[in-house]
């Protein structure tokens, strides 16, 4: 529910990508010379992970719009976010729900609560570079704030109850870092190896789709 929330909230509802953002996105990139907005749909993301190469051109992304459609005409939509949910990165070398919370939260992913689960919504698309929190071993308050805003949307669209949002909202979100093999100093060394790049990351924001 989290991250459906933030990642494709129309997922039960279209048939493969969602057509107007998806237009507007093709026509940006192509516009600016580059790929850098994908408004790709959980379908397509779960095709981009298990199907296609990372590449980013025009003809990829037009075998992903098309593999989109044809696995929505094959598979339901339950076996979709499972196939996604056991394919896409939660962190470095964290590949599947289950990898992820055992290693973040020491439990299963049957056993995450609503604060737990939007966690691993707020760190997609990027997440090896916010693995910096697990490397911190706490939230920011920007990122606690952030959490708080993926709960209330979650909330407004029903994806929580009253009872369940006021839990969550008062919870303190804690790492098992039973895991943890290097002091915090390496950690963040080690995510900044592997996120170099020139471009400072924007602002996250919830989905308003």
């Amino acid at each position: 529910a989290a991250i459906l929330t933030t990642e494709d909230s129309g997922f039960f509802k279209h048939r493969g990508w969602v057509s107007p953002q998806l237009k507007t996105a093709l026509r940006r990139n192509i516009l600016g010379g580059g790929f850098r907005l994908g408004a790709s749909s959980i379908t397509m993301q779960m095709v981009k992970n298990v199907v296609l190469s990372r590449e980013k051109t025009l003809s990829r992304k037009f075998q992903e719009l098309f593999l989109a459609w044809y696995v929505e005409q094959l598979l339901t939509k339950e076996r979709i976010l499972e196939l996604y949910f056991n394919a896409i990165e939660f962190g470095p070398r964290l590949y599947g729900i289950g990898a992820a919370a055992r290693h973040y939260f020491g439990k299963s992913a049957a056993d995450l609560t609503p604060l737990e689960a939007a966690f691993f919504s707020s760190i997609l698309p990027s997440p090896k570079r916010r693995y910096v929190h697990y490397c911190h071993g706490a939230l920011s308050p920007q990122w606690q704030k952030y959490l708080h805003r993926i709960l209330s949307k979650m909330l407004e669209r029903g994806r929580l109850n009253d009872e369940e949002y006021a839990t969550a909202i008062a919870s303190t979100l804690s790492f098992d870092q039973t895991e943890m093999t290097m002091t915090e100093k390496q950690c963040l060394d080690w995510v900044r190896k592997m996120t170099a790049r020139p471009e400072p990351e924007p602002e996250p924001e919830a989905d308003e789709k």
